[in-house]
């Protein structure tokens, strides 16, 4: 954790790179508000965590204003307005090595919906941005320029998805050294990136999505993709009510429809607050136990034929999940969690750009009926789910998120009934091992005192050596009366600032 040595702001970030962090802090402590702080936070992780977000990825955000408002920025991505043929898209299967475990992803420019990432930039601001765009972009244009150094989290990423970012001759520029992905201690530079920045603070969102770099995706994206002009240009964010739920003495916002993880919050954290009992050491096998049938409760509805079918169904899909999590507050009560995404990426990176465009149209936990299911022109559905807890006197308390695809709804759920009912520290709650129930999979990350045997439950079991990025990394903040406490979760090298 980090504390600045100025004077004191109120404000404080969790986010999943220090760059991340500083940048965000930084708009804090130079009088900005926590829309200003997440702007800048957004664009850094494009530089600093390029294969967990992008230009060309989602996102959602959950906001609460000082003056009791609350918003959904729902900045997703949306699906083509016109299908083609499936023989003349490009969309195919690549296998990623995880070492314990293989996962297929599939990619391609028939993989790619539109992105909302630039205008979710330009949404926050008009919202209730009060810093100028230009300078809220520039330790993201700074860090693209300079270099930003490869950390071993980073050398993981850019090795997982190794055979996706291979495939373009320009990426291979960018994360290759003499053949080989970039190794911690390695400098990246993105300096096509850094233009583009550039001219985005300049021309706005037409940036992207009007004149040459929308033109040049809609010409590319002619053979073997979906995209058109028209996609580009009618792209819009949606502003929402978040889906809010009473929990104990509070009130959660959190993602609403078509998001899904919001949901499957709603459902854990209720049948958590039935069946509590204040007596389980949360190490327990007892706690396990109790968790277990929890996620039993949750799964059982996934067989019912409703819309909370999908997301049982979403929630089931072993996928990892490249996304990363910022939480923010300010001073004057502002709160903003955001989580952002570009899938795996589809492998096709914008010529003089650097944007490597989503493949979220390839993510079968999206498309649980089939990857070419998609309605045309509909927002995309996710299981991200940014966070914010309201206390007794409606004031933030909490703010949270996570990546981790199917793992992010029970990992937040996880987090926040050990905060409540347990009565743990941030640092604690966030660092306490998880569990995860998904295709029949119980999954117990090591930490537990005691252990279940597998004749305890109907699942097979799966016990971690050691904590993994499998059960996400929850980026956090805590106020303890007047004061906030921010943590990044270890399990993704996440970083807490303290202004």
């Amino acid at each position: 954790m980090h504390h600045f040595r100025y004077k004191p702001q109120g404000g404080a970030v969790a986010a999943g790179h220090e760059l991340t962090a500083k940048a965000a802090a930084d708009v804090l402590y130079a009088g900005g508000n926590a829309a200003d702080a997440a702007i800048a936070a957004l664009l850094m992780t494009w530089v600093t965590e390029p294969c967990m977000s992008s230009a060309g990825g989602g996102m959602f955000a959950t906001v609460y204003t000082h003056t009791g408002k609350a918003f959904f920025v729902n900045g997703f991505c949306q699906t083509p307005r016109y299908k083609r043929p499936l023989s003349e898209v490009e969309f195919y299967p690549v296998e990623v090595d995880f070492g314990d475990a293989h996962e297929v992803f599939h990619v391609g420019k028939g993989a790619t919906g539109v992105p909302g990432s630039v205008a979710s930039v330009f949404a926050l601001h008009q919202l209730m941005g009060t810093m100028p765009i230009k300078e809220l972009v520039q330790p993201a244009i700074q860090a693209a320029k300079n270099g930003v150094v490869v950390t071993d989290f980073l050398q993981f990423n850019f090795e997982l998805l190794d055979p996706i970012i291979r495939a373009s001759a320009t990426s291979r520029d960018l994360f290759f050294k003499q053949g080989q992905s970039l190794k911690q201690g390695d400098h990246f530079y993105m300096p096509e990136l850094a233009d583009f920045m550039d001219y985005l603070a300049c021309e706005g969102q037409a940036a992207f999505y009007q004149g040459e770099v929308a033109n040049r995706i809609a010409t590319d994206y002619q053979q073997g993709g979906y995209l058109t002009l028209k996609d580009l240009e009618n792209y819009q964010v949606q502003m929402a009510q978040p889906l809010r739920f009473p929990y104990q003495d509070r009130t959660v916002l959190t993602t609403p429809y078509p998001g899904i993880g919001g949901a499957i919050i709603g459902l854990t954290l209720g049948f958590l607050e039935q069946m509590f009992d204040s007596c389980l050491p949360y190490r327990s096998s007892d706690y396990i136990r109790q968790l277990h049938r929890v996620f039993e409760q949750v799964d059982a509805l996934g067989k019912e034929p409703d819309a909370l079918h999908q997301a049982v169904q979403a929630w089931q899909q072993q996928h990892w999940g490249s996304t990363t999590h910022f939480s923010i507050t300010d001073g004057q009560g502002n709160a903003i969690s955001l989580t952002t995404t570009n899938g795996e990426g589809s492998g096709y990176f914008v010529p003089g750009t650097g944007i490597h465009l989503n493949n979220m149209l390839g993510e079968k936990a999206l498309l649980p009926e089939g990857f070419h299911s998609w309605r045309p022109n509909v927002r995309l559905t996710s299981m991200m789910a940014p966070t914010i807890v309201l206390d007794a006197q409606q004031r933030p308390e909490i703010v949270i998120g996570t990546g981790g695809a199917g793992r992010i709804a029970f990992a937040i759920s996880q987090v926040l009934h050990l905060l409540i009912d347990h009565g743990l520290s941030l640092r604690d709650a966030i660092h306490a091992p998880r569990v995860h129930l998904g295709h029949h999979i119980l999954h117990i990350e090591a930490g537990f005192d005691d252990l279940l045997s597998s004749s305890e439950v109907s699942q097979t079991l799966k016990h971690w050596n050691g904590q993994s990025m499998f059960f996400g990394g929850i980026n956090a903040l805590k106020r303890q009366g007047k004061h906030w406490d921010a943590i990044g979760d270890e399990r993704r090298k996440g970083v807490g600032y303290i202004l």
